[in-house]
């Protein structure tokens, strides 16, 4: 279990340009969701041909997201929903005040690229459940759809391109394809299992000339449930697929439980037996499971070790905090700063030893140390007023150093054994945790302490 654990970055929007350009050699895949792909057809098929194409040796895959068409959890009233409402948007027409809502232009593409059922959801506003397929035809349909969706969908909008065209060549198919997921809501759990199995044994018989890989998408509270545990290990490794990414929405890894660690651990080591195992929103601890079997993540830049399945709506970007290295977590810039005389750190020669020696870090921490407040640059809000935020400069200076951090940590964790993780985090609690300003940042590291083991 020595192999370095592979970090595969997921693109969010066409803003976040500017980091892929500059670490896309670096890292090992480059994942982008089907609503990204349908709002920007041709920017996304461009994108992905400029970093990944004939010259290029970075993977890409392409995120099917079919999860997006069936029932999920409201977080604001815990009820399931079926009507697609989070899918939708407010609309205003020109000249009239009243508003309504309408489905995403996204995810209205995407359902009409993939067809029924998922363009007969959108049109009825009604969300896809477990007996829509009970049928082995309409199962395999499906997957067929899906499958090829991800093998031509980049190429054939390279093709209309007339500026493009002769580039259609030069499209790299993705590093795999994902068989049709959804959500596997608490309610109807063993229900939504059964459907993605059946669509993971659909999508492997299809024999694609790239691999198979399963998305098993479910609640955190999944991994107290020992029964659909023991389905997924029972059944999913008897499906032909060659990877595995899992992805537990509520999940924080720096807040669970010692249990659910432990049971996120067991469930990666033994499927890991049989097929390659990601996760699809994970962070440190999940970097320290190739440990034991766990062959990489996937997250956002500088956000994305979480993700639950239902947004919520209206929610304010959080600010981007300083990730610091010894306790694997992003923390308020003024906290850190609290530590440095305690830990004798007066330059940034200091720094250096004592923090962070990245490129990043070594390019503004240069000459003084007073100079680390700019990664928690604060100015005025765009609406006015007293309240201060963080200034875009700061913001992209924190994912530019978490980024290369996060890079570095994948190369460590090759040469680490568990015993080695262990004695790291110990010594984090015992430095980094003996300060008032973090003590409570640092006990998440002996539960992870615990459950390695």
């Amino acid at each position: 279990m020595n192999h370095a654990p592979v970090v595969v970055l997921r693109m969010g929007t066409h803003a976040e340009k500017e980091y892929f350009r500059k670490i896309v050699h670096l890292i090992d895949g480059l994942i982008l969701g089907a609503n990204l792909m349908e709002s920007t057809s041709g920017a996304t098929a461009s994108l992905i041909v400029a970093m990944c194409g004939d010259k290029r040796s970075t993977p890409y895959f392409l995120d099917p997201m079919t999860y997006a068409f069936g029932t999920y959890v409201d977080r604001s009233t815990t009820s399931v929903r079926s009507d697609l409402d989070w899918l939708k948007s407010e609309r205003q027409e020109k000249g009239k005040k009243e508003s309504f809502r309408e489905t995403k232009r996204s995810y209205k593409n995407l359902s009409k690229a993939l067809g029924d059922p998922f363009e007969a959801a959108v049109r009825n506003g009604k969300a896809l459940v477990p007996s829509d397929f009970a049928s082995s035809k309409v199962v395999d349909d499906v997957t067929r759809a899906v499958v090829n969706y991800q093998l031509d969908r980049v190429r054939e909008e390279v093709e209309k391109d007339s500026e493009y065209h002769s580039y259609s060549a030069s499209v790299p198919k993705p590093a795999a394809v994902f068989a049709p997921y959804f959500y596997c809501e608490p309610a109807v759990a063993d229900a939504w299992l059964t459907a993605n199995v059946s669509f993971a044994r659909s999508a492997a018989n299809l024999k694609p000339d790239v691999p198979v890989h399963a998305v098993l998408c479910l609640d955190a509270d999944a991994l107290k449930n020992s029964n659909l545990l023991s389905r997924i290990r029972t059944e999913l490794p008897g499906s032909g697929v060659q990877g595995v990414w899992l992805w537990f929405s509520r999940l924080l890894e720096d807040e669970a439980e010692v249990a659910t660690l432990v049971a996120l651990r067991d469930l990666v080591a033994d499927l890991s037996v049989s097929t390659k195992v990601y996760n699809m929103h994970g962070g440190y601890f999940s970097l320290a499971l190739s440990r034991v079997g766990l062959t990489g993540i996937s997250h956002g830049v500088g956000y994305g070790e979480q993700k639950n399945v239902v947004p919520v709506i209206g929610q304010a970007l959080p600010t981007v905090r300083y990730y610091l290295p010894a306790a694997h977590k992003k923390l308020g810039v003024p906290d850190i700063e609290r530590c440095f005389r305690a830990f004798g750190v007066e330059s940034p020669a200091d720094f250096y030893a004592k923090v962070c020696d990245c490129v990043v870090c070594r390019g503004i921490v240069a000459k003084d140390l007073s100079e680390f407040r700019a990664f928690g640059e604060m100015q005025p809000a765009a609406s006015g007023g007293p309240k201060l935020v963080q200034s875009p400069s700061a913001a992209k200076r924190c994912r530019f150093h978490f980024l290369v951090r996060r890079l570095k940590e994948r190369d460590e964790m090759g040469r680490l054994t568990i015993s080695q993780l262990q004695e790291g985090w110990d010594a984090a609690v015992l430095s980094w945790g003996q300060q008032p300003s973090l003590t409570e940042s640092t006990k998440h590291l002996l539960r992870w302490r615990s459950a390695i083991k």
